[in-house]
């Protein structure tokens, strides 16, 4: 039996990945950007939610303010297999009587994927802003995990001169193993033209903000509260680097999606 799947809300990611579906089965749409809504005459098998679900009012990421969960009503059963990033404890609630539910984000090999492209999206950003090469600058790499590894590497592969900043000696002695030089949060070097935070809580205090110069540009690539307070963001020019594979590399982020979709519908499947 041909397989239906509903793709509710979200951004470029589920453009593309509306056609990456097309060879799979029926694809049917609602609310996602650059497409017309098309739903299905009963519920469908698979139900894709975005990535991230939610927006800050509370309702599905979409165009707008977004979808909301009543709208996909009929839509869905409990034999519906439902996808999505970074999906509410409450889910369930929100879509009574829905099917098994699986976060994206939980997918290790996608989570790595998404860490790669995080890196070369924010390496791109950077450059963008600066209109210049990443060639012979001093960038920090705040954290030294999922983006903060993959993302040293191609500052480095970029003739970058990289210092990893890390808490943990091991983590900085993984760092200094890879030819990268290293520090604490407390001792970042003041002549830094580019800090790459992706670490998800402010890590440097306030004595070590001070030292770092005011044509210092910062990127944040962590989730909120990110790793810059709000009272000195004003000291820096500060890019938002939130969902940036979403953002800058939709096509590429949503064949990830679709892998690790597929990884997950084996398991139904068998």
């Amino acid at each position: 039996m041909t397989t239906t799947y509903l793709l509710a809300g979200g951004d470029r990611r589920q453009f593309w990945l509306s056609r990456l579906l097309v060879p799979r089965g029926r694809v049917f749409t609602l609310g996602v950007p650059g497409l017309d809504n098309n739903l299905p005459d009963r519920p469908a098998d698979v139900l894709i939610l975005p990535t991230p679900c939610l927006n800050k009012k509370g309702r599905f990421h979409g165009a707008g303010e977004g979808l909301d969960p009543a709208e996909l009503l009929g839509y869905y059963d409990l034999h519906t297999r439902v996808y999505g990033g970074a999906l509410p404890a409450d889910l369930s609630e929100r879509l009574p009587g829905c099917g098994p539910v699986w976060d994206l984000l939980s997918d290790a090999t996608l989570a790595a994927v998404n860490g790669r492209l995080t890196a070369e999206a924010a390496a791109a950003l950077a450059a963008e802003r600066l209109e210049g090469s990443l060639f012979g600058l001093d960038c920090t790499v705040l954290g030294y995990g999922r983006i903060g590894k993959p993302l040293a590497d191609l500052l480095g592969g970029c003739h970058a001169r990289v210092t990893v900043a890390a808490r943990r000696e091991a983590v900085r002695a993984e760092a200094a193993q890879r030819g990268f030089a290293v520090c604490g949060f407390e001792t970042v070097p003041a002549a830094c033209d580019v800090i790459f935070n992706t670490v998800p809580a402010p890590a440097l205090d306030p004595a070590t903000l001070a030292t770092l110069g005011p044509d210092c540009l910062w990127v944040e690539l962590a989730s909120v509260p990110g790793g810059l307070p709000a009272r000195y963001a004003p000291a820096f020019c500060v890019l938002n680097g939130n969902s940036l594979p979403g953002r800058r590399l939709p096509r590429s982020a949503a064949a990830a999606l679709l892998e690790g979709i597929a990884r997950k519908e084996i398991t139904y499947e068998n």
